[in-house]
């Protein structure tokens, strides 16, 4: 399955990519050192897509398993080489789940099932970096 992307360089350092179904985001890069805020860079959306990608998966097993979930944040802690290549090494994925009746070996299951199977971000970084998985269930202390 192809899932191809087109950047186009708008001006400075901010490109506007296109997904294969047509979405559009505005990504930005370093000018000078300064920031030029109007969206997030390319690195900065590894994190976010590993975080959004793994917690879409557990919400639609944990929804399969019938579980009550009323909430999901998702962390993602995202270490990376202070000098060049300045590649991620290291990412702590943190789930903060919270809703009635939550089977702590269910939300394990969906945990395990999105990193070994179903997340293919968290899947191609484990590739090249250490992911590590806890989570918390309405507010308790976390567990691996």
């Amino acid at each position: 399955m192809l899932r191809n992307a087109r950047a186009t360089w708008v001006e400075g350092f901010h490109f506007k990519v296109r997904s294969h179904s047509g979405k559009e985001i505005r990504l930005d890069g370093w000018r000078d050192r300064e920031r030029e805020e109007t969206g997030p860079t390319p690195a900065e959306l590894i994190p976010m897509s590993l975080g959004a990608c793994t917690g879409m998966d557990v919400i639609m097993i944990l929804e399969k398993m019938r579980l009550n979930v009323t909430a999901l944040e998702v962390d993602v802690q995202a270490e990376a080489l202070d000098e060049d290549p300045r590649m991620f090494t290291d990412f702590q994925i943190i789930y903060h789940l919270r809703g009635e009746d939550l089977d702590t070996d269910k939300v394990e299951r969906a945990i395990v099932l999105s990193r070994d199977k179903y997340c293919l971000i968290s899947i191609t970084l484990e590739k090249v970096a250490s992911l590590s998985h806890f989570y918390t269930i309405n507010g308790g202390e976390p567990r691996e």
